[in-house]
């Protein structure tokens, strides 16, 4: 059974934070745009790795409790904002 944690993990010139999502049983590093993340204290690394892991959790539900859709974000970072209060706008291309 998987199970959620987070841990500091000590490689040379520091700590990196590790932590282990619920669907999957390999540990994720603490990565910034694809970078993984060294630590000065065991502490901080952990502390990040908690707090990587609670974003993941916590990061893909909007207020209304739909989940958010790339294709969506792609949409409104193409064309504006087409998706206002629930409808949706038509856009037309000339």
């Amino acid at each position: 059974m998987n199970e959620v944690n987070a841990r500091a993990v000590p490689v040379m010139g520091g700590f990196e934070g590790q932590f282990r999502k619920v669907h999957k049983a390999a540990w994720e590093s603490v990565c910034i745009n694809g970078v993984a993340q060294l630590y000065p204290t065991q502490f901080e690394a952990e502390t990040m790795a908690w707090r990587a892991l609670h974003s993941h959790l916590c990061g893909v539900i909007v207020g209304t409790g739909d989940k958010v859709s790339p294709m969506r974000s792609k949409a409104e970072a193409q064309f504006g904002a087409i998706f206002k209060k629930g409808r949706k706008i038509e856009v037309e291309r000339r």
